[in-house]
């Protein structure tokens, strides 16, 4: 038997060509329209998003998420060693796809999947996409009846709460001003609009626990937020807002900051122009004097453990199934239930399959 694993990830444009199609990809992902309607608004959308986007991508040089994840990956490999067994990427809105993924798996003999995503926290948004399409990949490759193994999720594994104490250190090393005045921690996980909430999302729970557990780790006795960055449309989103943040933290008179990706494994976008370019301004002209970000991620060492140790978990305990939402253990029948028992968290399409997950 050869058991394979799968690295899931979002995804970005490297280049102007890249652009229109992952814009039209992530919207036929989100926009809430009928199947044909999306198809044709989707790219009409795609276009002109990419006018209002595309200079910001030039001005940081394109997204550096799949080269990231393309040396997390062979750090990753190189931490396992000869027990690694094949591995394949696949990304949500850009290439390599999750048809490319499988197709890798497929060619390396792979009986058995791991399906690890680069997402510590849950989201419907995200890890919860990213199994959708895996899953969906699976079926168009004549796959589906393979054994899957689902990691939901890590938001307290003591590897990654090491990997983002170390960030924190740094970013914190880095911030400048008197060395009287506390520095402000700002988490700044990524938004999620509130309709997710009412479909049983645990994604702000996951971001609470990672804050707590990596605020205890670093026995971080000053000043800590947690604001919701890259808010877009009318719709109602988490809040604070880390603008609003950045406000309050200016209107008591704190002059020094230092904003955290909780929930990026790598630069995006949303850290290197939304953070280090718009957020700084933001602050500056609220009056916040002294700037400073922890670095995402990337190949820290702690991170790549934690996926090594989530993987090595994995095979130990491949049978065993889960409830994505608690991730609490489960008796196998509940896999046939339309919710949780304990939470009444409705079981997406690919958990509904009688596929296998993990605490």
């Amino acid at each position: 038997m050869t058991l394979g694993v799968a690295l899931l990830d979002f995804g970005g444009p490297q280049g102007q060509e890249e652009l229109v199609p992952f814009l039209t990809e992530l919207l036929k992902d989100v926009l809430p329209l009928p199947g044909p309607i999306k198809a044709v608004a989707a790219p009409r959308i795609a276009r002109a998003r990419a006018k209002i986007v595309g200079p910001n991508y030039e001005e940081i040089g394109w997204s550096p998420l799949v080269p990231t994840h393309e040396r997390q990956v062979a750090a990753l490999a190189r931490r396992l060693g000869d027990v690694r067994g094949p591995m394949a990427s696949g990304m949500l809105f850009t290439p390599p796809t999750m048809d490319e993924c499988v197709a890798s798996l497929q060619e390396q003999g792979v009986d058995r999947i791991i399906a690890l995503p680069m997402f510590p926290h849950y989201s419907l948004a995200t890890t919860g996409a990213a199994f959708s399409f895996f899953f969906d990949a699976l079926v168009r490759a004549g796959l589906a009846h393979l054994p899957v193994h689902w990691i939901p999720a890590y938001p307290e594994h003591p590897s990654y709460i090491a990997a983002l104490a170390a960030t924190i250190r740094e970013g914190v090393a880095a911030t400048p001003g008197p060395e009287d005045q506390p520095v402000h921690l700002v988490f700044t996980p990524h938004g999620l609009p509130v309709s997710f909430l009412r479909r049983g999302d645990p994604y702000p729970d996951h971001i609470r626990a990672s804050v707590r557990a990596v605020i205890a780790h670093l026995g971080w006795e000053g000043p800590y937020h947690v604001g919701w960055q890259s808010r877009v449309g009318p719709v109602r989103w988490l809040t604070p807002s880390t603008p609003e943040v950045m406000d309050a933290i200016a209107a008591e008179g704190g002059q020094r900051i230092c904003l955290v990706p909780v929930s990026f494994a790598a630069e995006h976008l949303e850290t290197l122009h939304e953070l280090d370019i718009e957020y700084r301004a933001h602050a500056e002209a609220a009056g916040i004097r002294h700037f400073g970000r922890a670095p995402a991620l990337g190949t820290q060492p702690g991170f790549i453990e934690a996926l090594a140790e989530r993987i090595e978990d994995a095979r130990a305990h491949f049978s065993r199934y889960a409830c994505v939402r608690c991730l609490i253990p489960k008796p196998e029948a509940h896999r046939r239930r339309p919710s949780c028992p304990n939470c009444r968290f409705s079981f997406p399409a690919w958990a509904r399959e009688g596929v296998r997950g993990e605490p």
